[in-house]
């Protein structure tokens, strides 16, 4: 019994120990959001092709610090394409809208979904603000998903091809906006491969990948039925497990911080779970993740809230 209660006694002071050099090295390297900029143009140095997920398809902060990102990116380092996991058909709209044509934006966007929100409103409209002011180095969009791209099985494959095509044919540095599940490298999350594993095979060191991840607060989530259609609902993310990466990066000095994995951080090799909600409010509300194999970077917001929907 006493030779039981040791050995369990010395697993959790490894599990202490591991977590307490984990979250070291994380306040080591982590640099908080207010200040990382400088850090990110870093990087980027030689990259072509940047893929931003997102723990959800319905959080304002990962909305809104994506469209900092994007307009840093846009100003001061020449991203000219920016991608979206939406239908092309929808986004060939809002990119008119962005050139300059006569558009109604709030029509334009109706059947944009979880993206049907002011907080994409605001991107838009910053976008096209910018092509007003710089007619000879304008800016697109583009939805890099398309009818009869369903198959779970195909779909990042195909997906992954509109955005060659369109990097090939512009020569242009993209931006691609995605969830988590498709930005993975590895293929611990999807549990095959996904988008970022296919353009990290195209790429190599010219892509960039960086994950997001939330603790706690709210998220809009989306479902279907044949008498409603789509309806939204407002949920509170389910408290975190201590066993997660996400429990660990709650824990780090700056509550949200950009941090960039590297070979020999300690998470390189290991698995554990982070938030995932999908399109619609259902277990499991969290993914494993080898997080030092499936994304370059990680962007931690530890409070986060539902985006704002517009209406008609």
């Amino acid at each position: 019994m006493k030779k039981l209660y040791f050995v369990i006694l010395l697993l959790m002071s490894s599990a202490s120990y591991a977590q307490e050099t984990d979250l070291t090295w994380l306040n080591q390297n982590a640099v908080s959001l207010t200040s990382y900029q400088s850090k990110l143009k870093q990087d980027l140095i030689g990259v072509e092709v940047l893929m931003l997920g997102e723990a959800s398809h319905g959080t304002k902060e990962f909305y809104l610090e994506k469209n900092k990102m994007i307009q840093y990116l846009v100003a001061k380092e020449g991203y000219t394409q920016i991608g979206f996991e939406h239908l092309d058909t929808e986004f060939a709209k809002i990119d008119d809208f962005i050139q300059g044509k006569a558009v109604d934006l709030t029509a334009t966007m109706k059947n944009l979904r979880a993206y049907r929100t002011q907080e994409f409103v605001e991107l838009f409209q910053w976008l096209k603000a910018y092509n007003d002011k710089n007619p000879n180095r304008k800016v697109a969009v583009f939805g890099f998903h398309q009818e009869g791209f369903y198959n779970p099985f195909t779909r990042d494959q195909l997906m992954t091809d509109e955005v060659v095509k369109v990097q090939n044919a512009t020569k242009a540095k993209v931006v691609l906006w995605a969830h988590n599940i498709h930005t993975a490298k590895n293929k611990t999350m999807p549990e095959i491969s996904a988008m970022g594993d296919y353009l990290k095979g195209v790429y190599a060191k010219r892509f960039f990948n960086i994950a997001f991840d939330t603790y706690e607060g709210s998220v809009r989530t989306m479902n279907w039925s044949d008498d409603n259609g789509y309806t939204f609902a407002v949920n509170q993310l389910v408290p975190v497990e201590k066993d997660s990466f996400t429990w660990l990066f709650g824990q780090a000095k700056y509550p949200d911080f950009y941090v960039r994995f590297t070979e020999d951080s300690p998470f390189a090799l290991q698995t554990k779970k982070i938030t995932n909600i999908m399109v619609g409010w259902k277990v499991p509300f969290a993914l494993p993740t080898t997080i030092g194999k499936d994304f370059d970077a990680l962007i931690f917001i530890k409070r986060t809230s539902e985006s704002q929907l517009i209406t008609d």
